[in-house]
């Protein structure tokens, strides 16, 4: 082998592996942010002291978890994901079980479940399945769009409001990938 072979599969070694972990970190980060979301969505609905927070609730939230990439501004976005997005929700307790990641909910509607391990049940807020107005067979399917689009993209995608088109313009994105 010489030289200037070994150098050319460190490097491609390198940007393959460091590509695979990007794509994973963006991934993941889409799936905490539409749980995130879910969760807020799930206390405004049915927790026991929304009242207490009222308008101010994300703020609160925010000073009060205090972690990096959890602002004020960032949980309305994950609030109008999971809003924007509710199918998701149909592959979140698979991709967590891969994640060996068993969240634990204790709410009066036991939205979301685990004990010793089992899997985690999704049932979406009726205000989430009265958002998903595309059949499933005109949507991108959640996998395709949490493999293949980071948060930041779909977000730029909220504005849209015609679903349609929407799922146009996520096409089109996948593609530029």
């Amino acid at each position: 082998m010489n030289f200037e072979i070994l150098v050319n599969t460190i490097q491609s070694t390198h940007n393959q592996l460091q590509q695979n972990a990007i794509k994973s970190i963006n991934k993941h980060l889409t799936i905490r942010n539409w749980l995130v979301g879910f969760y807020i969505v799930e206390f405004e609905q049915n927790g026991s002291d929304r009242a207490k927070y009222g308008e101010r609730l994300l703020k609160e939230l925010a000073k009060s978890v205090n972690l990096r990439g959890l602002s004020e501004t960032n949980l309305k976005l994950f609030r109008q994901f999971y809003f924007q997005y509710p199918q998701i929700g149909q592959i979140v307790p698979e991709q967590l079980n891969q994640l060996g990641f068993n969240p634990i909910r204790h709410s009066a509607t036991d939205q979301l479940q685990t004990t010793d391990n089992q899997s985690v049940g999704f049932v979406q807020l009726p205000i989430a399945q009265f958002k998903s107005v595309l059949p499933n067979d005109l949507q991108v399917p959640p996998e395709r769009l949490i493999n293949n689009l980071s948060f930041t993209h779909l977000t730029l995608l909220f504005p849209i409001e015609n679903p349609l088109k929407r799922t146009l313009y996520e096409i089109e994105c996948m593609k530029g990938n």
